[in-house]
C-alpha cells in the first residue's frame, strides 16, 4: 500500500497521441516505473485510447494526474499591490472578470506570483501570472477516468507542466542549467505549441499557440500532392526526402518560430532579462532539422530536451529502448507525475 501511495501516473492527453509515465518516489530517488503511448485518432476514441493504454501499461498506480489545455485555458499577466501568498489566489478571482472572457463562476482559477518590480516613484507592484480552465473541461477530465476506474489526483496545465518536468530533472540532475539562466520550454504538439519561460526554476511566462506538427503534416500534403496519412508518414521518416520535407516545412517553421518569439519578446520587455536557451519537446521535436531551423529563427542556443535524463527506470516493467527513443515526447506526462 505505502509503494502504490509513492507512485503516479502522469497522462497526457494529445489530440493525436496519448503518453503516460508513472513516476514512483523511492526513498531520494524518482523511478520510472511505468510507461506507454498509443495514437489517437480523434476526441471521441479518446477513452477508449486511455483505457487501453492503462491495460497494457500494467502501471503499479491508478492514481493520475493529467492537464487542459487549449481555447479552454487563458493564461493573463496583471499587476497587483504586493501580498503574501496565502491572499494571492482570492484576491486574484475578485479581479479576475476583468482579465478573462469568461464568467468567473464558470472557471477554475489560480494564480502564481512572478516578480516584485518598483517604478521611478518607488512604488512597488507584483506581477501575477493568472490561468484561468472552464470548470465543465476540468470535471469532464476527472468524470472520464473516474469512469476508467483511475483516481484523478490534479488537473493542471500543459506550460506548468514542463516547467516542474525541467525542475525535477535539474534535482535529479544537477548542473543541468546555470543558475540565474533563463532558459524557454518549448513542447510541440500535434495542433498547438506550449511555451514556458523559466528563470532560476520559477516560470515568468506561459503561453499557447494554436500551431503544431499537424501544420507541418499538412504543409508537406500541399507541397507534395499527398494523402494527409502519408504526409504524416512521411514526416516521421522522410529517409531520402529529408530535404524535401524541410524545403515543404520551411514557411511553417518560419510562422511558428515568429509567434514564438513574440512572446520572447513579451518577456524580454516585462522581465528586463533575455531568453538565454531553448529546450524542445513533443512529437514534433523529434524532427532531425527542427534543432537547426529554429536556432536559425530564434538566434538562441537550441536544443531537444530529454526530460528522462537523470531519472532511474524499472528496466523490468518499462520497454527502455522505446522510453529513449521517444523521451523527446514525454515532458508533459513527467512534469504532471511529478507535481502531484
Amino acid at each position: 500500500m505505502l509503494k502504490q501511495k509513492k507512485s503516479i501516473v502522469g497522462l497526457d492527453i494529445g489530440s493525436s497521441c496519448i503518453k503516460a509515465v508513472e513516476l514512483t518516489r523511492e526513498k531520494y530517488d524518482y523511478v520510472i516505473t511505468g510507461y506507454a503511448q498509443v495514437d489517437v485518432a480523434n476526441e471521441a476514441a479518446r477513452q477508449d485510447a486511455i483505457a487501453e493504454l492503462m491495460r497494457a501499461a500494467k502501471f503499479r498506480s491508478k492514481r493520475v494526474a493529467t492537464a487542459v489545455s487549449g481555447k479552454n485555458v487563458v493564461f493573463r499577466y496583471i499587476g497587483m499591490p504586493e501580498m503574501g501568498e496565502d491572499k494571492l489566489v482570492h484576491a486574484v478571482k475578485l479581479e479576475a472578470e476583468k482579465y478573462i472572457p469568461f464568467d468567473v463562476n464558470d472557471v477554475e482559477i489560480d494564480a502564481q506570483k512572478l516578480a516584485v518590480a518598483t517604478d521611478a516613484a518607488g512604488k512597488t507592484e507584483m506581477k501575477v501570472l493568472l490561468v484561468a480552465a472552464k470548470k465543465t473541461v476540468v470535471a469532464d477530465h476527472a468524470r472520464m477516468l473516474t469512469e476508467l476506474g483511475l483516481q484523478p489526483v490534479a488537473v493542471g496545465v500543459d506550460g506548468f507542466a514542463l516547467g516542474n518536468a525541467w525542475e525535477l530533472g535539474d534535482l535529479v540532475h544537477p548542473g543541468i542549467q546555470d543558475p540565474g539562466r533563463t532558459v524557454a520550454l518549448i513542447d510541440i504538439g500535434a495542433t498547438k505549441a506550449s511555451i514556458n519561460i523559466l528563470r532560476d526554476n520559477v516560470s515568468c511566462f506561459a503561453r499557447e499557440v494554436p500551431m503544431g506538427g499537424q501544420d507541418l503534416t499538412n504543409a508537406i500534403a500541399r507541397r507534395l500532392g499527398l494523402e494527409p496519412a502519408a504526409a504524416e508518414s512521411l514526416k516521421r521518416d522522410p529517409g531520402e526526402q529529408l530535404a524535401v520535407v524541410q524545403e515543404a516545412c520551411g514557411q511553417t517553421l518560419e510562422d511558428l518560430g515568429n509567434e514564438v518569439n513574440l512572446s520572447f519578446d513579451f518577456f524580454e520587455n516585462q522581465f528586463d532579462g533575455e531568453v538565454q536557451e531553448v529546450w524542445l519537446t513533443g512529437g514534433t521535436a523529434l524532427l532531425p532539422f527542427l534543432e537547426e531551423s529554429f536556432e536559425k529563427i530564434f538566434e538562441k542556443r537550441t536544443k531537444t530536451w530529454n526530460p528522462v535524463e537523470g531519472l532511474k527506470v524499472r528496466s523490468d516493467s518499462v520497454d527502455v529502448e522505446a522510453l529513449n527513443q521517444l523521451a523527446p515526447q514525454l515532458a508533459v506526462a513527467i512534469g504532471l507525475a511529478a507535481s502531484s
